[in-house]
């Protein structure tokens, strides 16, 4: 790619804003370097690797890239026998500690199961963890060298902290002793020298070597013959250290030297790692899709924007190339937006070749092409003697001896700067030889002959940028299909020209020029109606959608709601049976224990196949079907089945209009409506005038004894025992439950609190159960 593309298509700007979310130099200085690649495959596989990078920002946040600074010049003087420093060593250490941080956050985020791509690229890293234990173990953060680093360094820092103890404690007991002699009774520092203030005038008094005198001459430091030797042997010690300290450095170089190639190798995975996360970051700021790289030069653009106009305020661009045709030829007025589009698309296609995600509204299609070719701007050069026209024609020269089937040309003001006539013709061959040639074009011009050559052409097509002649303003929207108008006429006109020129100027067209002006206008109008239509049919569309999206939900709604409805019901149902099978093996227990003591009498026996009935589930409603008796009017004594419940029963009152009845439905009576019952058989005349009360049992017993059950399965009990007191004429009965732990107790009680034939309840007195029986009063 020529280096004058990437300066009009202005990537390098676009590089910088990337490099702004770059972690380190590393990272900035691949950035820097940024150029397509030279395969398809290549390009793929780096989308794949920013792809896996703006999955792990959306999920996990920034990769943690503390620590890491380029340390390749460190490593590369270690590796040729050179001594590093310990600040040297240190960022060493810190970079080792970087990078293995980074590997650990992507191992532990590819455990979900995601991330395999950037998995398997830090699994390569070097493990250094041996290198940054050595180094540590010697060289403290601040670029100190610990005492232990060797035994020999301990040996001489403790004897030179020793040494320097022994000669503060000689000069500050000089202090005391010559106090009178000294200016200030402080030990001064004079190079790395300890000395005492001196008196000038009693300098005679203190024996040693003079090293200093004040600004002002009254005060000579002078270093005291009794810590002179000692300071001899301080200095030499230090020398010592520092020896010591370079064979130590020498050593962890070496270290680091053995190591270099994996350093190095793992500075470039770092470098890597930091370039995709700033090119993921980046898209992610710029809300970008990853592009679709076609090997069939397709480009197909949707809701394309250039990257550096803001985002909210860019105008998308929805362009097609390369499908129906190869060609697009883009007219409009100045300042409309062509240039832009033409650049959006060269930009766009150098971001997509280059692996980098692109500025769409939707995942859109880049035709991958060996070469960019752009002619963009005024290259008009005084030095050089050349007119506009003269530098558009010298890099279309250029373009022409180069340009391949794989390639695509972007041409701005194709013609221009030169007569109207010659410089369309000259367009039109330019383009007939990019046609011969099958490459990608997109040209921008003003010449009305290219819309006449774009309709007469197949493989090229008409594009506008619309302009609004109301507001004199470009709309900046790209019009695919739609030849441009100059509008130089109207706009003369909108700022205030004089009818008559403007009529003047109308007039001097040709014919050919007029009947375009007007096939355009005619365009631009069905274009708009189209697009009113549209729109209606859009929201028309979003409408039908919102109700569908509303019944879809109301639905699902109903549907687990019938789904919770059926499966309470079946709870419900493998509870009362499984109640009835614990109530059926009571009674059958309870059998038993009779049979064995040869006590069964006939009113347990009545009571137990009660219990035994009452635990079984209600019948579900039986569904209504036609009697099998012959149909007629039903009379009191008739035999007759509720349908609702399924149970026989005998008409014992017929209302008035005949529109129900009352049935005896063994002890039980209801009144039901005409419509639920179903005539079984009609009274025999001597049953007629028989009481209701045949059915009945002789006698009845004034307490039930509910021990031994649950709140549940008694309640049955006492229901139907009340209905049959009451049926009986009884006004006070006795439920025996016994006291245990209160529970059967305090169940009843609340059921007779609420029982509408019961009156009143107490516990029992004394000879009636006490507090183990309720004495019930009926209504």
């Amino acid at each position: 790619m020529h280096e004058r593309v990437y300066q009009v298509l202005e990537f390098d700007k676009v590089k910088q804003q990337i490099q702004n979310y770059a972690a380190c130099s590393l990272g900035r200085e691949r950035i820097a370097e940024l150029v397509p690649c030279e395969r398809l495959e290549d390009a793929e596989a780096e989308l794949d690797m920013v792809d896996e990078a703006l999955q792990y920002l959306y999920r996990h946040g920034s990769l943690p890239f503390g620590g890491i600074t380029d340390i390749r010049s460190a490593v590369r003087k270690a590796a040729i026998g050179g001594v590093l420093s310990a600040e040297e060593l240190n960022r060493i250490v810190q970079f080792i500690v970087g990078a293995r941080r980074a590997r650990q956050a992507i191992e532990h985020a590819a455990e979900e199961g995601a991330f395999s791509r950037l998995a398997d690229f830090v699994q390569a890293f070097y493990d250094a963890r041996q290198l940054e234990v050595d180094i540590r173990q010697a060289v403290s953060e601040d670029g100190t060298l610990f005492d232990h680093a060797s035994p020999e360094l301990r040996r001489i820092r403790t004897s030179i902290r020793q040494l320097e103890g022994q000669m503060r404690r000689q000069l500050e007991q000089m202090l005391r002793t010559h106090q009178r002699y000294l200016q200030d009774p402080v030990i001064a520092v004079r190079g790395d020298r300890l000395c005492l203030p001196v008196k000038v005038e009693y300098k005679s008094q203190v024996p040693g070597a003079v090293h200093d005198y004040s600004a002002s001459g009254a005060t000579v430091f002078v270093e005291p013959q009794a810590v002179l030797e000692s300071g001899a042997k301080v200095r030499a010690l230090q020398a010592e250290e520092e020896r010591e300290i370079e064979r130590i450095l020498q050593a962890l170089s070496a270290l680091v030297a053995a190591a270099a190639e994996d350093l190095l190798e793992n500075v470039r995975r770092m470098g890597l790692l930091d370039f995709w996360f700033a090119k993921a970051a980046y898209a992610k700021s710029q809300r970008c899709e990853r592009p679709r790289l076609r090997a069939d030069g397709v480009w197909r653009l949707i809701q394309a924007r250039h990257p550096l106009i803001d985002m909210e305020t860019a105008v998308p661009v929805d362009l097609t190339l390369g499908d129906n045709y190869r060609m697009l030829i883009i007219t409009g007025p100045n300042t409309g937006g062509k240039t832009v589009t033409l650049k959006t698309v060269g930009l766009l296609t150098l971001l997509a070749m280059s692996g980098c995600f692109i500025p769409t509204g939707r995942p859109s299609d880049i035709g991958w092409c060996d070469q960019i070719f752009a002619d963009i701007g005024d290259e008009q050069s005084i030095e050089q003697s050349l007119s506009t026209f003269s530098s558009h024609l010298r890099n279309i020269v250029e373009m022409l001896r180069e340009v391949t089937a794989q390639s695509l040309v972007l041409l701005d003001e194709l013609g221009a700067g030169t007569d109207p006539a010659e410089g369309a013709a000259l367009s039109m061959a330019i383009l007939d030889h990019l046609n011969r040639w099958q490459c990608r074009v997109v040209a921008t011009t003003h010449y009305a002959e290219l819309k006449a050559y774009a309709f007469q052409e197949p493989q090229a097509m008409n594009a506008s940028v619309e302009f609004d002649v109301q507001t004199l303003r470009p709309t900046y929207r790209l019009l695919v299909g739609v030849p441009g108008r100059s509008n130089a006429l109207a706009i003369a006109s909108r700022l205030g020209l004089s009818n008559a020129i403007v009529e003047r100027a109308r007039s001097l067209l040709t014919t050919d020029d007029v009947r375009m002006e007007e096939l355009i206008a005619k365009m631009e109008q069905a274009r708009h109606e189209a697009e009113a239509l549209r729109r209606e049919a859009a929201e028309e569309h979003a409408k039908v959608s919102r109700l569908r999206a509303e019944l879809e939900a109301e639905w699902n709604d109903l549907t687990q709601e019938a789904e919770e409805l059926r499966a309470r019901a079946e709870r419900e149902a493998r509870d009362i049976v499984r109640r009835a099978e614990r109530e059926a093996e009571r009674v059958i227990q309870e059998l038993r224990q009779l049979r064995d003591a040869a006590q069964v009498k006939d009113h347990q026996l009545v009571e137990l196949r009660k219990a035994l009935q009452n635990a079984l589930p209600e019948d579900a409603p039986k569904r209504r079907k036609k009697s099998s008796v012959a149909t007629g009017e039903i009379s009191v004594g008739a035999q007759v089945r509720v349908l609702s419940l399924g149970q026989k029963g005998e008409v014992i009152e017929k209302s008035d209009d005949g529109r129900s009845y009352t049935v005896q439905l063994g002890l039980l009576r209801m009144k039901v409506d005409a419509g639920d019952v179903e005539l079984l058989g009609q009274p025999k005349p001597a049953e007629a005038t028989q009481s209701f009360r045949r059915g009945m049992p002789k006698s009845m017993p004034l307490q039930l004894d509910i021990r031994g059950t649950t709140v549940d399965e008694s309640i049955p009990t006492v229901d139907k025992y009340l209905d049959d007191a009451v049926v009986h004429g009884l006004a006070r009965v006795t439920v025996i439950h016994g006291k245990g732990t209160g529970a059967l107790r305090d169940g009843i009680r609340r059921y007779l609190t609420r029982h509408p034939h019961v009156k009143s309840w107490a516990p029992g007195g004394p000879g009636e159960g006490g507090d183990g029986a309720t004495v019930v009063e009926l209504k």
